[in-house]
């Protein structure tokens, strides 16, 4: 059963979302507010489209998969962000994809602030950084081995070019990235306007890999 790491192509992106919903489930407000219904056929569908969009726009994004050699599954996948020298301007968040204007505001909102930590990261450095923007692992096939391939590609990189690595982790993926040497740096709670105090705070922990060389 070996697993074969590759960069996405165009056809792969609807099984990317389709991993990325299915290992978040409905327990991240962030990814049920960016990504409406990201659980229901049309809301992978539209999910696929927009990371092929991000894919084909962002200059700076890589997405990778990884894929059972036995069975042709691809079974994980990961977005990295390699900024070499340059800060991007700030993303908003845009389109038709709420049900109404609130929820637009909302997902836009949680985007906004969930990015605080990244986009400091990426202007402190001067746009000399690598970022883990997201992994996600089927849930039939966890604790293979796939998440430490996916980790390990963004963290070579990292070495190479001499610059730190950074992520938003999950409380489920923080022993990954501790053992590729990420460190704790704050857990993050997002909070919210006192109209939405009713809805679930979005949390991550902050997590910083310290820039290394390799001769």
């Amino acid at each position: 059963m070996a697993l074969k790491l590759e960069v996405c192509d165009d056809n792969d992106m609807h099984r990317t979302f389709a991993i990325l919903s299915s290992a978040f489930g409905h327990e991240h407000p962030y990814i049920d507010a960016v990504f409406p219904s990201h659980a229901t056929a049309r809301g992978r569908e539209i999910g696929g489209e927009r990371l092929r969009a991000i894919k084909h726009n962002d200059p700076n994004t890589t997405f990778l998969k990884i894929t059972d050699t036995d069975t042709g599954e691809m079974i994980a996948q990961a977005k990295w962000n390699i900024y070499d020298g340059e800060v991007p301007e700030a993303v908003e968040l845009d389109g038709d994809f709420w049900a109404g204007e609130e929820e637009k505001e909302y997902a836009q909102y949680l985007f906004r602030e969930y990015l605080v930590p990244r986009r400091a990261a990426i202007e402190d450095s001067g746009g000399h950084l690598v970022s883990l923007d997201i992994l996600t692992v089927d849930p039939k096939h966890q604790r293979r081995g796939a998440g430490r391939m996916l980790v390990e590609w963004g963290t070579a990189i990292a070495d190479k070019m001499g610059v730190a690595a950074v992520v938003e982790a999950s409380t489920y993926g923080m022993p990954l990235y501790q053992s590729a040497g990420f460190e704790f740096v704050h857990h993050h709670v997002i909070d919210l306007p006192d109209k939405w105090a009713g809805r679930d705070k979005q949390t991550f922990t902050w997590m910083v890999r310290p820039k290394k060389t390799v001769d």
